[in-house]
């Protein structure tokens, strides 16, 4: 009878945050609203009964009574203020147990490796891993766990990854969600990425919570978005927001930006002077070395195809192999070693640039398309099928290093059809098709990794319609809509 008020607080508290994580308006801040006063109220008679437990001799009750009913309410702001500063990874593993319901262990990792992540510790990750391994099958809570000892350990890059790949699993957890959430728009606002933080908050890709509601409004009013909030919405989204000294820096306006200086050209009536063209191929293939845009490339290609089909570069050639006294055929051969040569720098900048062949067929043109697409082409050939050996040969990975190993396969693949167009696209999808479709088989038949293979299933999906490919697109959609089973539940799919 007497617990009856602390659960009828306990489900308002849950079914306000639950309603909260489905709006980013107004709503959102009078739901946060209501959850922190039923908070307050459910703490307030948690007090009070502590306090008649201890005048009634019966004080041993209190510690279960806290346990189970502040802990739940009170234990995520405990975890963000005391244990994450601290870096108390296990206290913060134990009390996340008591924060949810459902899958308590979800938040029991993530809040152990949020702590982590502060504090950073060899024997601390180990023990972490530990028991994120033993989890199976894969879920999104493992793979923000491994994203955040990511970030203990450094490596930003990686942890941005891997939360943003949690979009590409069915299993969700929304506390999960939201801290991977959070934890991005932490990291954009730390690199000044606003425009990727308006396009997350724009698709709410992930729930926000107070501190991600508060940055994507500051996000917003930076890239001038039509959904930008005015002053006071910010300063009210500051006021639910924590660490809000740190945070109160984004309640001024954005820095006009700096009035750059223009060199003006004195006219004088008379043309600039043309340069010859292999000078000028010279001076743009020194342009793109310092700014490699496809612009530059292009602009690279262009100026050294005209100049080794302009007849004053062969008759200069030719000239210099008479003045040598070359043997006959030096000055053909000396254009190709050039042609080689070039070719070999211009493909060699334009993959580390990730930049795609310009449509040039000269001498140099020509070659560098062709370079750039079967080698691009052979490269992703073998990351695929180096991959899907493992399924024949039984070679299993932990589960998180399945979903490591194929986010770094799919990432490769993105750049490179991103860089080569829809030619190397439809070139590259039926080997990809291939392996994936018998990965992915591999790991739901015999690893019984669900999430995973469902992902794959669907990016395959994805594929086959942008390169429309009928009989793949038939098969994908009939895996793809298998249902899932995850520990949030069973997750079906429409069959149309």
């Amino acid at each position: 009878m007497y617990a009856l008020p602390f659960i009828v607080f306990m489900r308002l508290h849950r079914a306000a945050l639950d309603a909260r994580r489905k709006d980013r308006t107004w709503k959102f801040l009078g739901w946060s609203a209501v959850s922190g006063v039923i908070a307050a109220l459910l703490i307030g008679c948690l007090l009070f009964a502590t306090v008649v437990l201890f005048a009634t001799g019966l004080w041993w009750l209190a510690i279960p009574l806290v346990a189970l009913f502040a802990i739940p309410v009170a234990g995520s702001l405990i975890t963000r203020h005391a244990l994450v500063p601290l870096g108390l990874y296990k206290t913060a593993f134990w009390v996340g147990h008591f924060t949810s319901i459902e899958d308590s262990d979800a938040m029991a990792l993530v809040f152990a490796a949020w702590a982590l992540s502060h504090r950073p510790s060899t024997a601390g990750e180990v023990w972490i891993a530990a028991r994120r391994d033993r989890r199976r099958p894969l879920g999104d809570a493992e793979v923000v766990t491994t994203a955040l000892l990511a970030s203990a350990r450094g490596d930003a890059a990686g942890a941005r990854q891997l939360m943003r790949s949690t979009l590409d699993l069915v299993e969700v957890h929304p506390a999960v969600r939201e801290l991977a959430g959070e934890w991005l728009a932490c990291d954009d606002a730390e690199r000044g990425a606003w425009h990727e933080l308006a396009a997350d908050a724009a698709a709410a890709r992930f729930p926000a919570t107070a501190l991600t509601f508060l940055l994507e409004g500051v996000a917003a009013q930076r890239t001038a978005a039509p959904s930008a909030p005015s002053a006071v919405a910010l300063y009210a989204r500051w006021i639910f927001a924590p660490h809000r000294r740190a945070t109160a820096q984004w309640l001024a306006p954005a820095p006009a930006a700096a009035v750059q200086r223009v060199e003006t050209v004195v006219e004088t009536g008379e043309p600039a002077p043309e340069r010859a063209p292999l000078p000028r191929a010279v001076a743009a293939h020194l342009h793109l070395a310092r700014k490699a845009t496809a612009g530059e490339l292009a602009d690279a290609v262009g100026a050294w195809d005209a100049a080794l089909a302009d007849a004053a570069t062969r008759t200069w050639i030719a000239r210099r192999a008479l003045e040598l006294d070359a043997p006959l055929g030096a000055a053909e051969r000396a254009l190709v070693d050039v042609t080689r040569a070039v070719t070999d720098e211009l493909a060699t900048i334009a993959d580390g640039a990730k930049l795609g062949a310009p449509s040039g067929r000269g001498r140099v043109g020509g070659e560098l398309a062709r370079r750039l697409r079967h080698g691009r082409l052979d490269a992703l050939e073998q990351g695929f099928s180096r991959w899907e050996a493992r399924s024949t040969s039984g070679q299993a990975l932990p589960p998180i290093d399945e979903w490591r190993e194929w986010i770094a396969l799919r990432a490769q693949y993105d750049a490179a059809v991103t860089a080569g167009g829809l030619d190397l696209r439809r070139l590259a999808f039926p080997h990809a098709y291939k392996m994936g479709n018998s990965m992915s088989a591999w790991l739901w038949n015999t690893r019984n990794e669900y999430a995973l293979s469902h992902a794959i299933f669907t990016w395959l999906l994805g594929e086959a319609l942008a390169v429309g490919d009928t009989e793949a697109i038939d098969m994908l959609t009939r895996n793809s809509r298998l249902a899932v089973s995850t520990r949030t539940g069973r997750v079906e799919f429409p069959n149309s």
